[in-house]
């Protein structure tokens, strides 16, 4: 008891002590994770869709051994699609948008829930324009969403930012159901702060491949897909197309619902 000295607690994957805004520490993770993204820009997020594109022209190859995809459409409802597609195709898919985009791509956001597609959309919250246009902090394009059927997470600092990106992406493939992850613009987006940023390993370990055959975790997946399925299933090919999105009558459609 006396004169023993207490031994620190060691962790396998202590996190890489580094300063940096909301939007970098987004990307940090996103660029080891995912494999593709579509995004058009805008304030205040407008920095991850250029940090993204920056790693792209670098040649950074993420934790699958892919070199990241970009596509910036025309607009955000185009960027929804896109990314929704990129996730049809069993590919890890991301987003980044604020404000007027939310709003914009709404209609969207219940065809990725009702698809069951995994990806996840990063929020750098701004109020949106009524009466005036304000660029500044508010949640009005987070909650806009709330009836779509997006799991939801705030972060409140830089290293929730981090954090909750890789862990609702995990919830999001096991339960196929598209997350959103929130952050304050401005207040968090471009303040730099230190934290632990997750490792590389870190997030391979946590995540896994997008192509890894998993066991379904719920009977309505085992109804679907049998025992087991691909961690971000493949539901569309190029090659071998197929119509998707047919239209359905009362019964049927609030079977799939």
């Amino acid at each position: 008891m006396f004169g023993k000295k207490k031994q620190d607690k060691q962790f396998k994957y202590p996190g890489l002590r580094m300063a940096m805004d909301g939007n970098a520490a987004v990307v940090m993770c996103e660029r080891e994770a995912s494999d593709a993204a579509g995004a058009f820009p805008i304030t205040p997020s407008t920095d991850m869709g250029e940090y993204w594109a920056e790693e792209k022209s670098k040649g950074h190859i993420n934790i699958s051994g892919r070199p990241l995809i970009f596509v910036e459409p025309e607009g955000e409802h185009a960027a929804a699609a896109i990314t929704a597609g990129m996730s049809m195709t069993g590919l890890r898919a991301t987003n980044f948008s604020s404000s007027q985009g939310i709003a914009y791509m709404h209609e969207s956001l219940y065809t990725a829930v009702g698809k069951r597609l995994p990806y996840v959309l990063n929020i750098a919250c701004r109020a949106l324009t009524k009466a005036t246009l304000n660029v500044h902090c508010g949640h009005d394009d987070y909650h806009c969403m709330d009836d779509t059927g997006f799991i939801q997470v705030f972060a409140k600092d830089n290293q929730e930012v981090a954090d909750l990106n890789i862990i609702t992406r995990k919830v999001a493939e096991l339960s196929l159901t598209p997350a959103a992850v929130a952050q304050d613009g401005f207040l968090t987006s471009h303040l730099i702060e230190d934290l632990q940023l997750p490792e590389r390993e870190l997030i391979e370990e946590f995540l896994g491949l997008p192509e890894d055959i998993i066991n379904c975790p719920t009977p309505a997946q085992r109804i679907l897909y049998g025992d087991s399925r691909r961690r971000v299933p493949a539901i569309w090919d190029v090659d071998k197309p197929m119509m998707s999105g047919v239209v359905q009558n009362q019964d049927s459609y609030m079977q799939s619902v």
